[in-house]
C-alpha cells in the first residue's frame, strides 16, 4: 500500500512510449520489481533496521552484556566506540567504490551489517552459560550460612575455561559491532544519492522527510523491543529459583534483538543485491534537474583513488584554512562526544540511581530521548524556516543555546542516596559478623558471589553474609539472620528516592535543547565555505566527529563511572575483576556532570569565538546568507 501511494502521488513517471518496442518491453519488464517506489521502501527498511539496531538495541542492552559476560565500563564501552570507526574509515572507501553500483553496495552493506549483529547474538549461545556469571546460576538456598557449608572452589581447568570464555565473548562482540559499523555506512551515503538520482526533483524533499520520519521512530521501537526482551530470562525459560528481574544477577534474553535485526538485514540486503545499477527514470530526473537549475552528477571518468585524493587535496586545505569551519569542527567534537557518551550509559546510570530494572530503564531511556530529541529537531527546523536564520545567525543561535545547555545538564545532580552496604559504605555489623564467624566458620562466599538481601535497611551481599540460616521457598524470604529471628528480604533495600519523575522531566529538557541545534548545524557547515568545498566539509565533519568524539566518548564516561564502584564482581581466579555491583550514586552523578560541563563548555566557547570571528571577516549574500568567503552561491542546496 506505501508503495502504490507514493507511486501514485509522487509523480514517478514511466518511460517515453516513444522508445523502441524492444527497449520498452525490457524496461517494463524490470520495473515490474525495481521501480523507484520499491527500492525507496528497501532504503526506509535498511533504516529502520541500523536506527533500531545501532540507536536502540545497542545502547539498551550495553548494561545486560557487561552482567553476563563481567565487563567494566570502560571496557565494555569500546563496543559502541569500535562501531563509530569502523564506520569513519568505512565511508572513504564507500564514497569512492560505492558509486559504480550504488543498490548492489547498499545490499552489502546491509548483509554485513545483519552478519554483525548475528555474530552478536551468537556470543550468548557460545560464551553466554551460567557458568561465566559467577553468582547466578545456582539457587538462593545454595549461599545460606550452614555449618562448615561446601563452598565451590574453581579449578586451575574452571579458571582457564572461565578466561577464555570472557575473552572470546569481548571479542566477538568486538568484531560484531566492527562489521555493523562497515555495513552502516553506506545507507545514508549511497543509499541517499541513488534516492536523488531516481526521485522526481520537486517530491524528493517529501521522501526524505518520510525517511527521516522512520530514523526517528525506529530508536523507539528499539527501546520498546529491547526492555521487553530484558524481562525473559536469557534462556527463554525459567530463570533459577529466586532469581528475579529486580535482582542484580539478572540476565534477560538480550540477544533477540539482534536476531531480528540480523532477519532484517539479511532480507532487505538480497534483495537489492538483485537491483540493476541504474533505473529507467534516472534519466528523466536528470532532465528534470538541469530544467529546474539544479546541479547534477555528472558521468564519472575511470579515476584511480589516488586520483581522486589529488583532486580533494586543494579543497582540504582550504577547508582546514578556514578558521570559521575549524572552530566549529572542534566545537562539533565535543557534541559529538557528550551525545556518544551518554547514549552508551545513560540506562545504566538510571538503573543505578534509582534503583530500576535494566528493562525500566530502557523504556525510561527512550520515554526520554525520543521525544527530547525529535522536538528539539523539529523546533530548530522551524525556528530556521520562520526566522529565515542564514548561517551566520543559526552559528549565533547555537552558542546561545550551548549557555542554555550548560545550565540545563545541572539537573543530572540531582540523584538518589546509595544504599548502605554492609561493610562498604556501611559500618560492619559486628553482631551479624560475629554470627557468620561462630556459625558459618568464616566461609561465606567472596566476591565473585553477590546475592544481595536487605535486613532493617542494610544490604548484605549474600544471605551468608547476613549470617541467615533458613529460606522460605514461596516468599524468598531469608529467616534466622544475625544470630536472631531477624528476617531479611531478597535483593537490595530500598532508599525511598521520589526524585525519578523530576529527573526525568529535567533530562527530557536537557535533551531538547541539546537536539535543539540540530538544523543549525547543517546550515552552518553548508554556508561557511565554498559550494564547491561542501561535500568535502560534511564528510570531514562527520568523519572527525565520530573518530575524535564519538568513539572516545564512552571509554571516558565509562572510567569515570568505574571509579564510582564501591563493590566489584571479583573472580576467584586470581582476583580478576568483572562487573561493578555497586556504585557511589553521588560521586557517579558528579563524574557525569563534570564530563558534560567539560565538554559543553568547551563547544560553547569555540561556537562563540567562530560567530565573532565570521563578523570580523565574513561576509552577507542576500540569496544564500553570510559565507566567510563572500562567493555567491551558484545553485540552491537540496533540503535533506
Amino acid at each position: 500500500m506505501l508503495i502504490k501511494y507514493f507511486s501514485r502521488n509522487m509523480g514517478l513517471s514511466r518511460v517515453s512510449e516513444s522508445e523502441s518496442t524492444g527497449a520498452v518491453t525490457d524496461i517494463r519488464k524490470k520495473r515490474r520489481i525495481f521501480t523507484p517506489q520499491f527500492y525507496f521502501f528497501l532504503w526506509c527498511g535498511c533504516i529502520f533496521c541500523q536506527s533500531m539496531l545501532v540507536s536502540g538495541f545497542l545502547n539498551v542492552v550495553l548494561t545486560t552484556i557487561q552482567v553476563e559476560f563481567q565487563l567494566s565500563s570502560a571496557k565494555a564501552s569500546l563496543i559502541p566506540s569500535n562501531y563509530d570507526i569502523a564506520a569513519a574509515v568505512a565511508v572513504l572507501f564507500v564514497a569512492h567504490f560505492g558509486s559504480l553500483h550504488k543498490p548492489r553496495t547498499l545490499g552489502l552493506g546491509i548483509i554485513t551489517m545483519g552478519a554483525g549483529s548475528l555474530i552478536f547474538a551468537l556470543t550468548h549461545f557460545i560464551f553466554g552459560s551460567d557458568n561465566i556469571v559467577a553468582g547466578a546460576g545456582g539457587s538462593l538456598k545454595t549461599h545460606l550460612c550452614e555449618i562448615a557449608p561446601k563452598l565451590d572452589v574453581e579449578s586451575d581447568a574452571d579458571c582457564l575455561e572461565e578466561t577464555m570464555g570472557n575473552s572470546g565473548a569481548y571479542i566477538l562482540l568486538t568484531v560484531g559491532s566492527v562489521l555493523i559499523g562497515i555495513g552502516a555506512s553506506p545507507v545514508y551515503t549511497v543509499g541517499t544519492t541513488f534516492c536523488d538520482e531516481i526521485l522526481p526533483p520537486q517530491k524528493v524533499s517529501v521522501f526524505f522527510g518520510v525517511s527521516y520520519a522512520i530514523s526517528a521512530i525506529a530508536p523507539a521501537v528499539g527501546f520498546i523491543l529491547g526492555g521487553m526482551f530484558l524481562l525473559v530470562y536469557k534462556t527463554l525459560g525459567e530463570p533459577p529459583q529466586g532469581l528475579t528481574a529486580e535482582n542484580a544477577n539478572w540476565v534477560g534474553a538480550w540477544w533477540l534483538g539482534f536476531l531480528i535485526a540480523a532477519f532484517l538485514g539479511f532480507v532487505f540486503g538480497s534483495i537489492l543485491l538483485l537491483f540493476p545499477s541504474q533505473l529507467p527514470e534516472s534519466e528523466e530526473v536528470k532532465q528534470k534537474k538541469l530544467e529546474l537549475n539544479i546541479q547534477v552528477e555528472n558521468a564519472k571518468e575511470d579515476k584511480t583513488f589516488v586520483d581522486l585524493l589529488k583532486e580533494m587535496l586543494p579543497l582540504l586545505k582550504g577547508i582546514m584554512l578556514n578558521p570559521v569551519y575549524v572552530l566549529y569542527i572542534l566545537g562539533g567534537i565535543s557534541d559529538s562526544m557528550l551525545i556518544s557518551a551518554f547514549s552508551a550509559w545513560l540506562p545504566k546510570m538510571i538503573e543505578s540511581q534509582f534503583g530500576v530494572t535494566s528493562s525500566m530503564a530502557a523504556y525510561l531511556f527512550g520515554g526520554v530521548t525520543v521525544p527530547g530529541a525529535a522536538g528539539g529537531i523539529f523546533v530548530s527546523g522551524l525556528i530556521v524556516k520562520w526566522r529565515k536564520l542564514d548561517g551566520l545567525q543559526c552559528l549565533k543561535w547555537q552558542a546561545f543555546i550551548g549557555l542554555i545547555c550548560i545550565v540545563s545538564q545541572l539537573t543530572c545532580l540531582i540523584h538518589c542516596p546509595s544504599i548502605r552496604l554492609d561493610g562498604f559504605n556501611s559500618h560492619l555489623n559486628q553482631t551479624c559478623r560475629a554470627a557468620v564467624n561462630s556459625t558459618c566458620q568464616a566461609v561465606c562466599p567472596g566476591r565473585d558471589v553477590y546475592e544481595p538481601v536487605c535486613l532493617k535497611g542494610v544490604t548484605y551481599t549474600s544471605p551468608c553474609a547476613a549470617a541467615c540460616t533458613d529460606f522460605n521457598t514461596s516468599t524468598t524470604d531469608f529467616y534466622n539472620c544475625c544470630g536472631s529471628a531477624a528476617i531479611a528480604t531478597t535483593g537490595t533495600c530500598d532508599t525511598n528516592c521520589e526524585w525519578l519523575i523530576p529527573f526525568v522531566i529535567c533530562l527530557m529538557i536537557m535533551m531538547f535543547f541539546t537536539f535543539l541545534t540540530n538544523v543549525f548545524s547543517l546550515t552552518v557547515i553548508l554556508r561557511c565555505v565554498k559550494d564547491s568545498e561542501r561535500v568535502v566539509a560534511i564528510s570531514v565533519q562527520s568523519i572527525m566527529c565520530r573518530v575524535f568524539g564519538a568513539f572516545p566518548g564512552p571509554i571516558i564516561l565509562g572510567a569515570f563511572i568505574d571509579k564510582a564502584c564501591i563493590l566489584w564482581n571479583t573472580s576467584s581466579c586470581g582476583d580478576r575483576k568483572g562487573a561493578c555491583q555497586e556504585y557511589n550514586n553521588s560521586e557517579l552523578m558528579t563524574a557525569a556532570v563534570s564530563m558534560a560541563m567539560i565538554a559543553r563548555i568547551i563547544g560553547t566557547i569555540l561556537y562563540f569565538l567562530g560567530w565573532r570571528l565570521w563578523i570580523r571577516r565574513g561576509g552577507t549574500s542576500p540569496d544564500d546568507g553570510p559565507r566567510y568567503d563572500s562567493v555567491p552561491a551558484t545553485g540552491k542546496p537540496e533540503s535533506r
